[in-house]
């Protein structure tokens, strides 16, 4: 996110910046919404194939642990709700250097000696460690997703719930419950409405999250002009299969 921070800086005020270094932060500049969602979704369908080869025996744990929790929520320790759709979000995990290890380890947490059981209380207490940054940093639920609202007069709409929707099967998990069926899909860095409900911090601030993802006067982050027109010197390292921000899209800022 510093990195869309500085392209704001470069496109308002110049002057006040020697020099700018990227680190996988290149915005997608001019980029709908939409579009990006539709790219990360894409990126998030390889990472999954990635994730279930290196642990096939994840495959079915998942769809068990997911099938579970679609026909019985289970209560959190600090109050919010792991429904299947939250448990999905541990996909966020994927986009790091350790990332396949660490939702790996976790998963084993969910295993019950002896055959079915329970979700195990260390199980729920790990995915809400994992999941804690959406409740002690809620802004990021809030506007994430404005960060792509580039003063074009649309709203964000939730647009990363509606490009799952529109995606069909693949990432309709209702659809892969099925023992030995297509493998489940984890989600990325997607936030969703329905957050407000299966996260007992963010309930209170559901309201304000849906006027957020309505708005449509949002100004402008970036100007284009000013990009182009820059002589601030600037370096950028870009991941080349970056589940949290498109390469492709970041290599196109980068030609301005």
């Amino acid at each position: 996110f510093g990195g869309f921070c500085i392209l704001s800086y470069l496109s308002i005020a110049p002057e006040g910046v020697e020099r700018a270094l990227f680190t996988f932060g290149l915005a997608p500049v001019g980029v709908a919404v939409d579009d990006v969602y539709h790219a990360t979704f894409k990126r998030m369908e390889a990472r999954n194939a990635r994730f279930y080869a290196r642990y096939p025996e994840d495959v079915e744990l998942v769809r068990e642990i997911v099938s579970r929790l679609h026909h019985e929520p289970v209560p959190l320790p600090r109050g919010g709700t792991l429904t299947a759709r939250r448990f999905l979000q541990l996909g966020l995990l994927l986009g790091s250097a350790s990332g396949f290890e660490s939702l790996h380890d976790l998963l084993e947490l969910a295993r019950a000696p002896g055959g079915p059981a329970p979700l195990p209380q260390h199980f729920l207490l790990a995915v809400e460690q994992a999941q804690q940054g959406f409740e002690t940093n809620p802004i990021y639920w809030l506007l994430h997703e404005a960060i792509y609202c580039d003063g074009d007069g649309s709203a964000s709409a939730w647009a990363a719930e509606r490009v799952q929707a529109s995606l069909g099967d693949a990432w309709d998990y209702t659809t892969r419950l099925d023992l030995d069926g297509p493998p489940v899909q984890l989600t990325g860095e997607m936030v969703y409405s329905w957050m407000g409900e299966d996260y007992a911090w963010l309930r209170p601030l559901a309201a304000a999250a849906d006027i957020l993802a309505h708005k449509t006067d949002w100004g402008h982050i970036y100007s284009r002009k000013a990009l182009n027109d820059g002589s601030v010197p600037c370096a950028a390292l870009v991941s080349y299969d970056d589940i949290y921000v498109e390469r492709a899209f970041s290599e196109q800022t980068a030609s301005m």
